[in-house]
């Protein structure tokens, strides 16, 4: 079996010459000698339980400049990933190049500069016989525009098409809503995740890594498995992890394990418990728990053994300074070294909870146990009981524990109004990195600051998504000022990562929620919550048992709330009252409730339960609805 160094970049194909060439960096690496062997004697090859990867779309250049001379710049509207297929004409021996960026020079060129040590090149070599038609093999490139240099004629739309790559999940939700900065968000939301799911879920798909980081796949799943169905994708990868795992517990950054090594760092290492637990939650297969229950209980009981945890009585990583990741990336940094506990706590809370569906009651019994040990120890040691603010009080020190369950029940609204007044402080503006993010507008909804939460959601000055839109972007940046930092380094124009905000869309915007005492939407939740100057929210999810509909608009002030619950399930449906007292609420022009009375004709399959928190709260069976409040 063999494998070359350098799929990053490209291929030269002489079609002249009838022969194939790696084309690296470097005029060294322009050869195949670089390619590996390595047996496969004893090694036990399987079947993938993931999707193959496809070509999925294609897509013709929206506009074609000649910036230079010669130089035919394609630009394709849309930051994508996968490949070009090439149509020319011309002499033998004639040489096309393309060149592939995400961004332009200055002069309307390629600028491959935020691509670090590789620069996506393909070339043809002509055979000349008559029209001639390629596309590469073997590689795939992240691009919204191809510098082509070399084509014997003035290109047009059909010279060169992109095709769009990555592993066939199908779609299983939509999103869409009245206000368009939303739906551009949600737009690039999903372009991120095409982009970056070819076998494992990379952190970017074209500078010189394309790995499958762990930190961001954990944080992105929720999200992904609203859009597509993702668990035998995630199946996959998870069982890469725990291929890999380290004999002492630990597992490392990236998997499958490439160049990062171990042992991982807090929140990333935590992805090989949080992502079954997602799967399960979403899928309900237990499979995924039961084939890597031991891989999770190594790791959890790597951190509750290690020598840090037995010193103090809790795990955080230490190397030198150096404490792990942390919040990755934000505008405000938070202190790194608690979040080794706080995900110590929560890796233990979700591996009792998946002990116990599959039967291993004293597991349960135990790691419950220990989690909250933890999170007493985690509050002794980081919470302030006066300010109700945790060590460093920015919105990522503040959300982590809070939105991880280690904070008191009886602190917990505290915390949050803490948080939203440092969002206030900020004009509204959220200050938070890869991990916080994920947590920051459920928290704020949650807390009664749904409106604030939405503000955030829809800021278009720095830093925000709506940033992003304004600046251009057609997907998510791996910095919130990725268009002011340097583009050597660090600067993808898509990373998934900051993309978790679609599961507020999904689970508060339009309200389908999973029961976290239900797996697979067996039971789930309806509970969309109106915002600002959202006018209607359409959004479908195709769950497990069938789809899954929540769609609202305001008539005046007439709410009107359309649900569809598949066969075989129910779902608890809370409809917001917006501060009416003595709301009218009726399904199909029937009255289910007046006030806080129930007729006394009642509706088949519809259950009035209470009110709370200025929501009517009604259980249901399998079927369509259309209810009213007024």
């Amino acid at each position: 079996m063999e494998y070359g160094k350098d799929w990053e970049n490209a291929v030269i194909l002489d079609e002249a010459e009838n022969k194939t060439t790696l084309f690296g960096p470097k005029p060294e690496d322009n050869r195949n000698d670089e390619a590996e062997s390595f047996s496969t004697k004893n090694t036990k090859l399987i079947a993938s339980i993931a999707p193959q990867i496809q070509v999925m779309q294609e897509i013709k250049a929206i506009k074609i400049t000649e910036p230079r001379k010669g130089h035919y710049v394609f630009d394709f509207g849309q930051n994508l990933v996968g490949f070009t297929h090439l149509k020319v004409e011309g002499k033998a021996g004639k040489e096309v190049e393309m060149k592939f960026a995400e961004l332009l020079t200055d002069k309307g060129l390629a600028d491959q500069a935020n691509l670090r040590s590789i620069r996506p090149t393909d070339k043809y070599i002509l055979k000349g016989y008559g029209v001639e038609e390629w596309e590469p093999k073997f590689t795939y490139h992240g691009f919204r525009y191809v510098e082509v240099e070399g084509l014997p004629k003035k290109p047009d739309q059909n010279t060169l098409v992109a095709k769009v790559i990555h592993t066939n999940t199908p779609f299983t939700g939509s999103f869409t809503t009245s206000n368009d900065l939303l739906n551009s968000i949600y737009k690039n939301i999903t372009w991120g995740q095409r982009g970056n799911m070819h076998s494992v879920p990379t952190d970017c798909p074209q500078r010189d890594e394309r790995l499958g980081w762990m930190g961001d796949a954990q944080i992105f799943a929720p999200t992904a498995s609203y859009i597509m169905q993702m668990n035998g994708f995630f199946a996959k990868w998870v069982r890469d992890i725990s291929d890999s795992q380290h004999s002492s517990g630990y597992v490392y950054d990236v998997n499958p394990k490439i160049v990062v090594g171990g042992p991982s760092k807090p929140a990333w290492g935590d992805a090989i418990v949080i992502v079954p637990y997602r799967m399960y939650q979403f899928y309900g297969d237990k499979r995924i728990i039961e084939e890597n229950y031991d891989a999770m209980k190594n790791w959890v009981e790597y951190m509750n053994n290690h020598p840090n945890t037995r010193k103090d009585g809790i795990y955080y990583f230490q190397a030198g300074d150096f404490y792990g990741y942390g919040d990755w990336v934000p505008v405000e940094n938070s202190p790194t070294k608690p979040i080794g506990g706080s995900y110590q706590f929560y890796s233990n809370k979700l591996l009792a909870e998946m002990a116990k569906v599959i039967g291993k009651t004293a597991d349960a019994q135990k790691y419950a146990e220990v989690s909250q040990k933890v999170a007493d120890k985690y509050n002794e040691v980081y919470f302030d009981p006066q300010g109700k603010t945790y060590e460093g009080n920015t919105q990522g020190a503040n959300l982590i524990p809070l939105s991880l369950g280690i904070t008191k029940p009886a602190d917990r609204l505290a915390v949050a109004q803490n948080v939203a007044a440092n969002v206030r402080a900020k004009n509204d503006h959220l200050t938070t990195g890869f991990l916080s993010t994920e947590m920051l507008l459920p928290t704020l909804s949650e807390a009664g600051e749904h409106e604030l939460a939405y503000k955030v959601a829809t800021q278009k000055t720095y830093p925000g998504w709506g940033y992003m839109i304004e600046k251009g972007a057609t997907t998510m940046w791996e910095l919130w000022n990725s268009d002011t930092e340097k583009p050597e380094g660090m600067n993808s124009r898509n990373h998934f990562a900051y993309g978790s905000i679609g599961e507020w869309f999904y689970s508060y915007l339009a309200g389908i929620k999973p029961d976290p005492m239900s797996a697979a939407f067996k039971h789930f939740i309806i509970a969309p919550m109106p915002a600002g100057d959202l006018k209607w929210v359409e959004s479908k999810y195709e769950s497990s048992y069938g789809p899954i509909a929540s769609g609202w608009n305001l008539q005046g002030t007439k709410f009107v709330l359309k649900v569809s619950v598949p066969a075989n399930t129910s779902a608890q449906i809370q409809l917001p009252l917006s501060g009416k007292t003595n709301a009218i609420i009726k399904e199909s022009d029937k009255l289910i409730l007046s006030g806080n009375k129930v007729p006394k004709a009642r509706i088949q399959g519809i259950t009035f339960v209470k009110i709370e928190k200025d929501k009517a709260i009604f259980e249901v069976l399998s079927g369509n609805y259309a209810f009213s409040i007024e």
